[in-house]
């Protein structure tokens, strides 16, 4: 894996239509972004929690890992109640989501050009 995530995977797991892929690629994203999203948005570190669990488990399936990493230590972060580490790992996770998102744009040029 070269990127913010394994395209490779995604080939393995749902064929290499390029519709399809684009398709999962989509739905991931905003699955992100949305989690992203509410873990910068709130202090109710439950509610921190279960975001970071569902994005540590779609990481974890695209073959994402940095951002699995990310999504476990907020987690884990938020389950020991500790918000400056949350908001810190925030930050990172931020960066991160720019980088899967920078890698969609790219996979979806490659598909236009081809």
């Amino acid at each position: 894996m070269s990127g913010a995530y394994d395209r490779d995977r995604l080939v393995e797991l749902f064929g290499d239509d390029s519709g399809t892929l684009a398709d999962v690629e989509r739905e991931f994203l905003d699955m992100v972004r949305a989690a992203e999203r509410e873990i910068s948005g709130t202090d109710d570190l439950a509610a921190v929690a279960r975001a970071a669990h569902r994005l540590k488990g779609a990481s974890g399936v695209i073959g994402a890992a940095a951002l699995c990493e990310l999504a476990e230590a907020i987690e884990k972060a938020a389950a020991a109640d500790d918000r400056p580490g949350v908001r810190r790992l925030g930050v990172a996770l931020r960066e991160e989501v720019h980088l899967v998102a920078d890698q969609v744009r790219a996979e979806r040029s490659a598909v236009v050009r081809a």
